[in-house]
């Protein structure tokens, strides 16, 4: 399968050991790319699949591994504040707000975080890589709270278009990818991968748009602190030191 990427043509295969072997078969097909190809050089991305354990890297051996268990990407926030964090304030916790849509899971730091606090999650993902790894996690995972999260592949402009009114949400939360500035340094390795795989939600303001048409109440968009309205009409912004959670739909 090939993967579009801030422009770019990417390839991708899938690499499975003996162990993992038939999610292999499984992820490939999905994919619909190679699996265990005799030369890796034409791919950039390589999905490898070790038994249990699934992790992609790209072709300068950086690692994207998702695993709720390991908790490297602190998924396990200790000492939090429940209803009080500013991400529970936004989504109306204290309202009654309890079941929310969350159009853009990534690497399901947020979600798991929302999930963890007593949210109800159902989760959309339109990058096939991240669907695969974030589905492995959520089936092997041992946290109980995470048993019931609802994750699904589809283009969230797509998925609220074809959704609207046919499941229960009360809070609808969204987090598109910023455009960021070109810095003298990257970031840590799981987000170079993570942006070459999901490049930058062009359409964000037309899903902003979209989900402003569901019967909830509360639409909430993540943003730097400092960066612009997605769009406007934003009712209440809860800020932390780094970013803020604009609202756009007080019930």
């Amino acid at each position: 399968m090939s993967l579009v990427s801030s422009g770019e043509l990417k390839q991708i295969c899938v690499i499975a050991d003996d162990a993992g072997m038939s999610k292999g078969q499984q992820w490939a097909q999905f994919l619909n790319c190679p699996l265990n190809p005799s030369s890796l050089d034409p791919y950039y991305f390589r999905f490898y699949i070790e038994g249990e354990r699934l992790y992609v890297r790209d072709q300068d051996k950086r690692l994207l591994e998702i695993d709720f268990d390991k908790n490297h990407l602190d998924y396990e926030r200790k000492g939090h504040r429940g209803k009080q964090e500013i991400i529970a304030k936004a989504l109306g916790a204290a309202k009654g707000c309890k079941k929310v849509l969350d159009l853009s899971v990534g690497m399901g730091i947020d979600s798991v975080f929302l999930t963890q606090l007593g949210f109800q999650v159902t989760g959309v993902e339109r990058s096939p890589v991240l669907y695969a790894l974030l589905s492995e996690a959520f089936a092997k995972t041992q946290k109980e709270y995470l048993k019931s999260y609802k994750l699904h592949f589809a283009n969230s402009l797509d998925f609220l278009r074809e959704q609207n009114g046919k499941i229960e949400i009360d809070s609808i939360y969204f987090d598109p990818m910023y455009p960021h500035k070109k810095k003298s340094s990257l970031p840590k390795q799981e987000m170079v991968v993570f942006r070459d795989l999901v490049g930058h939600d062009d359409d964000a303001a037309e899903v902003l748009k979209e989900a402003l048409k569901w019967p909830v109440k509360r639409v909430v968009v993540k943003r730097p602190i400092h960066a612009e309205q997605l769009l406007p009409g934003v009712i209440h912004s809860f800020e932390g030191k780094v970013v803020r959670y604009d609202s756009y739909v007080v019930g």
